[in-house]
């Protein structure tokens, strides 16, 4: 009997318009040439960056591509700032495109960032009152049906009531200010955000035989998610926030900080900015994002984040509701990302010169990394994997595997550049 095979052919939208730096290189790695055979059919995932001016071009057809997959940070993020303009034609095109694609039958995964853009935004005041809240409600490709929940949220350092409101920033002080992290056995590692053990529903075909009732991932400042009384299609929650809030855990709650810098402190930053990439031969493009790490100084309050997230939605799967069946899955959540156990973030009031370049908060007593970190970088990339097989209207029996992933030549040099730091500014910056 002759062996079938199909090829899951998956866009990684790679656009970093604001120069921010983002995850979106983990995918590849992750994702293509993966393959599994489940009744003798061959699955093989081929994935390829996409960018704005392709979407524009029209390239991003159902011909060519199964899923269009967007990553958080840089990607997500930076696309949720600059696609907030949607009375610009170019903005208004560049939806369209995305929107004809899922409404095609093509599938499309949103994560954190991305899942934002893909969502309006929904605050607890019920009112968008900062210019980043705005920007993220308008920024919604209008594919999903979900929206996106924070209680706040306000862009760290630019946010021009921040002196008598900084608690406002929100969510966004556990994307931008932590200094690397301390293991018990006195390794640095990259450690933004909080490893969260989600609950998870079996009542989906992703986590249908997962053998647990929690799964531990890496959340970095992604929302909740507001699911309608009566969704005009097929919706499911695949994972909650855990019942007592990150921000109400005494290890992962943080505080606000204040900044008081004022716009000498960013024209210092733009020096110091300027300094760095003379000494580290890096590209004069990042003369301004990195000024906005090395901008200072911030000074610590008494003040806590509140982030509102406990038991809200954090994962969901949706099937857009016409004849071509497009399937939609938002992850606040980034199972791209490496985890670790143990561990308490204390605010890094140390150094005499705080920015977010060092960090405002430090990670410290994270439990020592397995030899080859097996137990934590590759931890949830099966799950990578089947949200696309999922999103690529795989049969759902036949998605790949719970396994973990392989550390190949291609892993090692990411645990090189991306878990250990290696005491450079640079460093850090292209890791937060």
């Amino acid at each position: 009997m002759e062996k079938k095979s199909r090829i899951l052919k998956v866009a990684i939208l790679a656009e970093e318009p604001l120069f921010w730096a983002s995850g979106k290189h983990f995918f590849p790695v992750i994702l293509d040439g993966y393959s599994w055979t489940k009744n003798d059919i061959t699955y093989k995932i081929s994935a390829k960056n996409i960018y704005d001016k392709d979407i524009l071009k029209g390239d991003l057809i159902n011909l060519s591509y199964d899923v269009l997959l967007i990553p958080g940070g840089g990607v997500g993020d930076g696309e949720v700032i600059t696609k907030g303009f949607n009375s610009f034609r170019k903005v208004k095109k560049w939806k369209k495109n995305i929107q004809d694609f899922v409404k095609s039958g093509g599938g499309c995964i949103g994560v954190c960032g991305g899942a934002a853009l893909v969502t309006d935004l929904v605050t607890k005041s019920n009112k968008i009152e900062t210019f980043m809240e705005r920007q993220y409600n308008k920024s919604s490709i209008g594919i999903s049906c979900i929206s996106s929940y924070y209680k706040e949220l306000a862009f760290v350092l630019f946010y021009p009531f921040q002196r008598r409101f900084p608690e406002k920033i929100g969510a966004s002080f556990y994307v931008f200010s932590f200094a690397p992290g301390k293991t018990k056995d006195g390794k640095n590692i990259h450690t933004g955000g909080v490893p969260i053990d989600f609950t998870l529903s079996h009542n989906n075909p992703i986590f249908k035989d997962y053998p647990d009732e929690t799964i531990r991932i890496r959340w970095w400042g992604g929302p909740g998610f507001i699911i309608p009384n009566n969704p005009d299609r097929d919706v499911k929650i695949l994972l909650y926030y855990p019942k007592k809030d990150i921000c109400e855990n005494e290890n992962t709650k943080i505080f606000a900080w204040v900044y008081k810098g004022n716009f000498f402190g960013l024209f210092r930053g733009i020096i110091r900015s300027a300094k760095l990439i003379r000494k580290e031969k890096d590209s004069f493009k990042n003369l301004l994002i990195y000024a906005y790490f090395l901008a200072g100084k911030w000074k610590k309050t008494d003040i806590p984040i509140e982030l509102d997230l406990s038991n809200k939605p954090c994962m969901t799967t949706e099937i857009y509701p016409n004849k071509n069946k497009g399937r939609i899955v938002l992850s606040a959540a980034h199972p791209e990302y490496m985890i670790w156990w143990g561990g308490n973030i204390e605010e890094n009031s140390e150094i005499g010169f705080n920015d977010l370049a060092h960090g405002l908060h430090i990670w410290k007593n994270i439990d020592p990394l397995s030899k080859e970190l097996t137990n934590e970088l590759t931890h949830t990339w099966w799950l990578v994997r089947r949200m696309v097989a999922w999103a690529g209207k795989v049969t759902d029996d036949h998605l790949p595997p719970i396994e973990k992933g392989e550390i190949n030549e291609k892993v090692l040099g990411f645990i090189k550049n991306n878990i250990y730091w290696d005491g450079t500014l640079v460093n850090i910056i292209k890791n937060i």
